[in-house]
């Protein structure tokens, strides 16, 4: 899989570190689970909180499968440092510029409800911060040069994670 990212992007982003957000999603799951194992403690029952995590991961999974579907229906690259052979604007990207990201994060937030482990909401965390400041600034400056003013005002008016405006700027 890291092939393809590899020839989709032409090799290294000017030298700079390439995060692969999926491979970033599951390397924190992986470190969540092995945190969460260390401090594990028992109980076999179902419980509210594992059926509200499983409903978080299966509703990050359609949110990500599905934007992600509509790139393939555009022929346009879900590799980030690639370049966008389209720019995207129909649901849910008219609410959100990144739902890909905002599922992979609800997968992830849905583990750590699900395991009930606090030593999990690391992850989620983790990969906003990662992905907010490292991958999405390079996505946006390549959108910026390809699609210039158009761009620009779909920045203004649709938020970088949420759909609700007063917390737009917030990130």
């Amino acid at each position: 899989m890291s092939d393809v990212y590899e020839q989709e992007a032409g090799g290294r982003h000017g030298g700079a570190l390439q995060i692969h957000p999926p491979l970033l999603a599951a390397a924190l799951l992986i470190i969540g689970l092995v945190l969460h194992l260390i401090g594990a403690h028992g109980g076999r029952t179902f419980r509210l909180h594992q059926f509200l995590g499983l409903l978080l991961v299966a509703a990050g999974t359609g949110l990500s499968g599905y934007a992600a579907a509509l790139f393939a229906a555009r022929e346009t690259t879900k590799n980030p440092y690639g370049k966008p052979a389209a720019f995207v604007i129909s649901p849910p990207y008219t609410v959100m510029r990144n739902p890909m990201y905002v599922g992979l994060a609800t997968i992830l937030f849905g583990f750590a409800v699900f395991f009930g482990s606090p030593a999990m909401l690391l992850a989620p965390i983790l990969f906003g911060l990662i992905i907010d400041r490292m991958v999405i600034p390079r996505e946006e400056e390549t959108m910026e040069r390809l699609y210039g003013q158009q761009y620009r005002d779909y920045k203004r008016r649709v938020g970088r994670w949420l759909p609700l405006p007063s917390v737009r700027r917030a990130f």
